[in-house]
């Protein structure tokens, strides 16, 4: 525990640094809602990601072939920065995911239109706000702050090769 405090405590002192706090990764909320679907013609467990020309994705979640998750990035006019009240965790979208979510997903695959949430959550993405790209290299400033965020949601598809990539600038 203590070992955390000091861990945030210079992550804090960290973004006093102007060029730091520059880099232009935020954190934005992002509500996930995990669904069951039952109907005999609902994807197999096999399916891979699934993303609609909406921006709804889904994709099968453990192994009984029923279970999948879902979400979306909200519509930029409502998507914001984190503003510092982790509480917004606390509160689910659920007219994000019957507005939106649910109409996506029961167009894209009718056996969808007999789903039913299960759970839901919400966390944070840390968006890069520029191209929602990662940031993978050397600070231009610091030279010894190695630089590998702003995934936007893509962190753990991408972070085989991005641990490659920073773990090589380190050592070569």
């Amino acid at each position: 525990y203590n070992r955390l405090l000091t861990l945030l405590s210079f992550i804090k002192s960290l973004s006093n640094i102007k060029s730091i706090a520059q880099i232009p990764v935020k954190p934005r909320k992002r509500c996930i809602f995990t669904f069951k679907c039952h109907h005999h013609l609902s994807p197999p467990r096999n399916t891979p990601l699934v993303i609609d020309p909406s921006g709804v994705y889904f994709r099968p979640e453990g192994s009984t072939g029923n279970l999948f998750i879902t979400g979306v990035s909200p519509n930029e006019c409502i998507d914001r920065d984190y503003t510092g009240d982790v509480n917004e965790l606390n509160i689910i979208d659920e007219e994000l995911f019957y507005d939106n979510i649910w109409p996506a997903l029961a167009n894209r695959v009718k056996a969808f239109e007999e789903l039913k949430v299960v759970s839901s959550w919400a966390g944070f993405y840390e968006y890069n706000t520029i191209d929602q790209n990662a940031i993978i290299g050397v600070h231009s400033e610091i030279n010894n702050l190695y630089l590998c965020n702003g995934f936007s949601g893509h962190g753990l598809q991408q972070s085989p090769a991005a641990g490659l990539a920073i773990s090589e600038l380190i050592l070569y």
